[in-house]
């Protein structure tokens, strides 16, 4: 029987924690997918998940989202329990990218995009957003893309080459005419970025940062997760943004971190990180 105490405890740290898990653990027919995962990450924070493909890291992601179900351990985010309240946890917890689950269809504009996410956050008999609304999404966005590429030019020389803020004019318009199809790899995630933030959640995950080949894109995408951040705090500093983001190799955060040392305030930037289990 648990004591009086650890349950105390355990209510406290649950209490400072956006996300808590304990004993985390998924299984498969082939084994374990992860096991005795305990993390604890605090309101406004940003976590990295670090591991090597097939250590479980998009399973972990998709179990904190509601979106997976695990065999094992305790789980919250905020006061719900994700094991029992999967349906109200998957409203608190909003996905960016994960493969095949978030892609983009590449025959729709930014702005056809955007509008239908927004009509399926707004009541049903309103069927239809303005062109205001469009393009306030659209200028955080685009802010979000030009801050990070300021911080990227002005990190240490020999870390990136003279071209890349060129190469990273972003395609996307004040009306949001650009298809999906003319957009790089590095914008169609801060795209999903942007899709996943339109909620107002409290969460978002965001899995494979590694699938940006690109390393100026990975340190751009660092940037721009750590400058969004910001500028939800700034709007709304009673409810910060908490971002779990999943990666093989997170050597560029520090370089991010520092460059924005004087301009983004997260809770904490902690890492993670998992190994691949054993399959029977």
């Amino acid at each position: 029987m648990q004591s009086t105490s650890q349950t105390l405890i355990d209510e406290t740290e649950r209490a400072i924690s956006q996300v808590s898990l304990r004993e985390w653990g998924m299984s498969g027919k082939r084994g374990d997918v992860f096991s005795g995962i305990d993390l604890d990450v605090p309101p406004g924070a940003i976590s990295i998940i670090q591991g090597p493909a097939g250590s479980g890291k998009t399973s972990l992601l998709l179990s904190i989202a509601g979106r997976m179900r695990v065999d094992t351990g305790e789980g919250h985010v905020g006061e719900l329990d994700i094991r029992k309240q999967a349906r109200r946890v998957r409203e608190q917890v909003s996905v960016g990218h994960v493969a095949g689950l978030t892609d983009l269809e590449n025959d729709f504009t930014l702005a056809q995009h955007l509008a239908e996410r927004l009509i399926m956050l707004q009541p049903w008999y309103k069927p239809w957003v303005s062109k205001s609304s469009l393009h306030e999404v659209i200028e955080v966005i685009r802010e979000t893309f030009t801050s990070a590429t300021e911080v990227i030019d002005r990190l240490p020389e020999g870390n990136f080459s003279a071209s890349d803020a060129k190469d990273a004019d972003f395609l996307i318009d004040d009306e949001g005419k650009a298809f999906v199809s003319e957009l790089s790899e590095l914008q169609k995630f801060l795209l999903e970025l942007g899709l996943a933030s339109l909620a107002q959640a409290p969460v978002i995950v965001l899995d494979n940062i590694d699938y940006l080949r690109e390393r100026e894109d990975r340190a751009r995408a660092w940037a721009a997760i750590l400058i969004y951040q910001e500028l939800r705090r700034k709007r709304d500093p009673e409810h910060p943004l908490t971002v779990i983001a999943s990666c093989e190799d997170s050597s560029d955060v520090d370089l991010v971190l520092d460059a924005l040392s004087t301009e983004v305030s997260p809770t904490s930037a902690d890492r993670f990180s998992l190994t691949r289990q054993p399959r029977h």
